[in-house]
């Protein structure tokens, strides 16, 4: 069964039986489903938006669909499994991991209260980003890299590129040369869970700065992998571990090569000597796909 039709599974009946009549050469095309408040679903296939009609006559049905405020809480709520209480820490971050590792993005109206923090007060718009398990064969220069002490290295692209199933694939490859590797997992997208048979290890539903002081601490990793760099606060906060022997890996959003290492927190490590290598790549119509393997 493809990704798609256990993402929509997680909706509420009467949204996911329509959605579940896109045919299989269609579903595996899909990479987002966009469901907005008054708005009927959309589709991102290979970075571009299409309607249900003009992604399959199947679904044609669904273009009079205009989504209530009722139907967004009941969207939320099935989501979360029936709890919307026990993910309030990720809806207050925006999101939703699914049990499958796929996340939703979580768009409405917040509240920041001194007692409460972050809440979401009114949804909006939810983007189903389709998490699909692909292994990519790494450029020959990538794999070199990998052996050696390279310090620091950034993979770099626009959403929906493949960062995450690339990072998926050099975790594998580093096991695969026997390196110790500790795997910052915060949104628990990178792994659903422990992954069996991978012999990796694996902290997730921890911010990266505290995730990777305990990986420092407790678990010895020769390379540290994380998912999005965050701003200047969260590089300062990774600091001490990204500068204690420790080689590390992470993505990173940027729309070109140049736009990455032009980025603060990419020029703060670069003048710390803390990143050597930089992979670019192509871009959403291609995701996975490896532009180049910049040496820095």
């Amino acid at each position: 069964m493809d990704e798609y039709y256990q993402v929509v599974q997680a909706l509420p009946s009467w949204l996911a039986q329509p959605l579940e009549r896109l045919p299989s050469e269609q579903a595996a095309s899909v990479h987002e489903v966009r469901l907005r408040l008054g708005c009927a679903p959309q589709f991102t296939v290979q970075g571009r938006v299409c309607t249900s009609g003009q992604l399959a006559p199947e679904l044609k049905a669904l273009q009079t669909l205009q989504l209530t405020p009722l139907q967004m809480e009941e969207i939320l709520f099935t989501l979360c499994g029936g709890s919307v209480h026990t993910h309030q820490a990720e809806i207050a971050q925006g999101y939703l991991t699914l049990s499958n590792g796929c996340r939703a993005g979580l768009g409405g109206r917040y509240l920041q209260n001194p007692k409460q923090g972050t809440v979401l007060q009114e949804l909006t718009s939810v983007n189903l980003r389709i998490a699909r398990e692909k292994k990519l064969t790494l450029p020959q220069e990538l794999t070199a890299a990998l052996r050696g002490h390279f310090i620091g290295m950034l993979l770099a692209g626009e959403p929906d590129s493949g960062k995450t199933t690339l990072l998926r694939s050099i975790a594998r490859e580093l096991i695969h040369q026997h390196r110790t590797v500790s795997v910052i997992d915060e949104r628990r997208e990178l792994f659903a869970g422990q992954p069996a048979g991978e012999a990796l290890d694996l902290i997730s539903g921890l911010p990266k700065g505290q995730a990777v002081q305990m990986a420092l601490r407790t678990l010895a990793p020769q390379v540290i992998l994380l998912d999005e760099l965050g701003g200047m606060d969260e590089v300062r906060a990774l600091e001490q571990g990204l500068f204690s022997g420790v080689d590390f890996i992470a993505t990173l959003h940027a729309a070109t090569p140049e736009e990455a290492t032009m980025r603060p927190q990419v020029q703060y490590l670069m003048e710390r000597g803390a990143v050597r290598v930089l992979v670019w790549l192509t871009g959403r119509t291609s995701p996975g796909q490896i532009g180049e393997v910049r040496f820095l």
